[in-house]
């Protein structure tokens, strides 16, 4: 460990790690040090539970369930392994049609979200809802479907490209994958495999012949150095910043992936221990995707969604670009800038607008911006500019631009007409102006980057 143990790399930690951190959760961290807060971050979640029957039809509650959750968990890192493999697995109902099995599948990726990679594909090849997105349960022997056999490399593991731009695969492979997955197929209320529809014959896969069946070829894919390169690729593009296949960084964390038999955790906290993941190059360095933004919003302020506006939370999720369990493609989402479009940016304006602004049981949310400003002790007597320091810092902006910082206190020290005025700070003051601040923050451009 080299990089230095402070505010700011703790800081940057839990933007990465989880959805950002209070002023008290950094001091915890410095106080503790950094062995026992990575111990902490990297220890897993119990299994996710099933929500109840009204919960499971009706997909903005399923979805405000979750997202309250993630708001409310004691292990955000699995969160956000389980937002990663969400993506990277992308399954959505608007084929599968059936909510009960969109929530099992997504508690099978948060399940296995810190795991072993190869149980994590086991899982997802048996589980009903991908079953259905990728067609594998119409997949027999006679009659193959190729769709799974060929996101399994294209997508899942592999990928189609060594880093050396060599092919991974070919043709007669998707061919062979397919039909060893045949016979994987539904029956009941999930995953069945029918050995009558299963292809017994000899399949050549990557020049070698012989009967495999699907955990044949998982072990193999699993196992394969592509994967283990594209993985790191992706998760230190995920956690740190974006980077190339054969980037010296990848062959590094790949090297770990093998070391430790395809331990994600192990991965992870390879990242989260290089010096490089602590340098300038990752800070802020990341567009919070809508999720992102509005789980640590939340957090961060000390609001909760309420389960009676499941359609408001949803419905504002979906127009900012993140529909959850409805990813808009095997591709799962456009991430990065695409995350801030026009449409999307004005929807976190107002979404943090009504955050910030919640103030009746009518509201989704509930807030109380005295109990974000602390004792009285922390905020009576301020004046503007240590009114908004404190506020910059309880959502995890105390490195905010000093351009911004001063825009800011503009409008906390502005009267009704617009003009400077002296500051009183009390709970009138901050229900209207701690309010607005918080509105101006969630919704400007330094907030949107982790």
């Amino acid at each position: 460990m080299v990089f230095a143990w402070n505010a700011a790399n703790a800081a940057h930690l839990y933007r990465r790690a989880g959805f950002g951190a209070t002023a008290q959760q950094i001091a915890v961290a410095l106080d503790q040090g950094f062995e026992k807060t990575l111990a902490a971050l990297l220890k897993p979640d119990k299994p996710m539970p099933k929500p109840g029957k009204k919960t499971l039809n009706d997909l903005w509650r399923l979805q405000t369930w979750w997202l309250s959750r993630m708001v409310k968990s004691q292990h955000p890192l699995h969160d956000r392994m389980t937002l990663f493999w969400h993506n990277h697995f992308a399954t959505a109902n608007s084929k599968v049609q059936n909510l009960p099995w969109m929530h099992r599948h997504v508690a099978m990726l948060h399940d296995n979200a810190l795991g072993d990679f190869r149980a994590l594909v086991d899982g997802v090849s048996r589980d009903p809802a991908m079953l259905v997105w990728l067609d594998n349960w119409q997949n027999v022997a006679g009659s193959i479907n190729e769709n799974y056999g060929r996101e399994l490399m294209e997508l899942f593991t592999t990928g189609v490209f060594d880093k050396n731009e060599t092919p991974n695969y070919t043709e007669d492979d998707v061919v062979a994958v397919a039909r060893a997955f045949t016979g994987w197929t539904l029956g009941g209320d999930g995953f069945s495999f029918a050995p009558w529809l299963h292809d017994q014959g000899d399949k050549t896969f990557k020049g070698v012949t012989a009967n495999f069946d699907g955990g044949d070829i998982i072990d193999q894919l699993v196992d394969d150095p592509a994967t283990a390169q594209r993985l790191a690729k992706k998760m230190w593009s995920y956690f740190a910043w974006p980077i190339e296949l054969n980037d010296p960084l990848a062959d590094e964390l790949a090297a770990v992936y093998v070391s430790s038999g395809r331990s994600i955790a192990a991965m992870v906290e390879a990242i989260f221990r290089h010096n490089a993941f602590y340098s300038d190059q990752a800070k802020r360095a990341v567009v919070k995707g809508p999720v992102d933004w509005f789980v640590s919003s939340l957090r961060l302020i000390g609001a909760k969604p309420k389960k009676s506006h499941p359609y408001e939370i949803g419905g504002a999720i979906q127009a900012m670009g993140q529909s959850l369990y409805n990813p808009p493609s095997v591709f799962g989402w456009d991430e990065g800038l695409a995350w801030v479009s026009t449409s999307g940016l004005l929807e976190r304006g107002a979404s943090a607008e009504w955050m910030a602004d919640a103030r009746n049981k009518y509201a989704p949310v509930s807030f109380n911006p005295v109990k974000l400003m602390g004792k009285k002790k922390d905020w009576a007597g301020l004046d503007a500019a240590a009114v908004v320091a404190l506020v910059l810092g309880r959502l995890d902006l105390a490195d905010a631009d000093a351009g911004t910082a001063a825009t800011l206190q503009e409008y906390a020290a502005a009267g009704e007409d617009g003009n400077p005025q002296p500051v009183t700070v009390d709970e009138d003051y901050i229900d209207v102006k701690v309010r607005g601040l918080i509105a101006l923050i969630l919704s400007g451009p330094e907030y949107q980057l982790a």
